[in-house]
């Protein structure tokens, strides 16, 4: 299948996206509660395989009994989600290009290839990534975003934010419109004042 859209991924993930966020930031939360979490000595590394685990777990916990979607967890290394027939969605951490990071196995290439087949899937179906970037340091999600690429290369993607908390708009007063406009009164100079450059 050629690049999916945006707004055809769009308009079948749109009632799911504060859900996928959900996922991610339920996450990311228990890796900041992990004991000792700094203390690795491959922080990149373990973080990365922690989050991936915690986002499947609580991924297969949201989606497993929505009957819009079907969770695919086939060779235990990894657990893509089908929905509504129609986007397959693989979770990732974000590299620097803005796309999933992994080792080019040959079912990650089967993913990537907006050619190639996933086995036991239709050639239709759309292929996206949901992928997490970290801030700087690690200690905040600076992005979370529905990732659609090609190779290495990201084509699209569009934010998905997490749930603002509702608050009440309160209205600013009106304010009367100045009278008369604010007079600029020019001093006189001073004796010593240069006004204007000597040569």
């Amino acid at each position: 299948m050629p690049i999916p859209k945006q707004a055809d991924v769009q308009a079948t993930l749109r009632d799911f996206e504060t859900r996928l966020r959900a996922v991610v930031d339920r996450a990311w939360k228990d890796w900041l509660a992990l004991p000792g979490r700094g203390g690795f000595v491959f922080l990149a590394r373990v973080r990365a395989v922690l989050v991936f685990d915690f986002i499947a777990k609580h991924a297969i916990a949201e989606f497993s009994d929505d009957p819009n979607i079907e969770v695919m967890a086939g060779n235990r290394q990894t657990v893509h989600f089908l929905f509504k027939d129609k986007v397959l969605v693989r979770f990732k951490k974000g590299n620097a290009r803005g796309v999933g990071s992994n080792i080019e196995t040959q079912e990650v290439l089967n993913f990537i290839d907006p050619q190639g087949v996933i086995p036991g899937l239709v050639p239709e179906i759309m292929k996206i990534e949901i992928c997490y970037r970290t801030d700087a340091v690690g200690l905040a999600l600076d992005e979370v975003a529905i990732v659609a690429r090609a190779h290495r290369t990201r084509v699209w993607a569009y934010p998905i934010g997490p749930s603002a908390p509702s608050a009440d708009v309160v209205p600013m007063p009106t304010r009367d419109p100045d009278q008369s406009p604010p007079i600029v009164v020019p001093r006189k100079p001073l004796i010593g004042d240069q006004t204007q450059d000597k040569e």
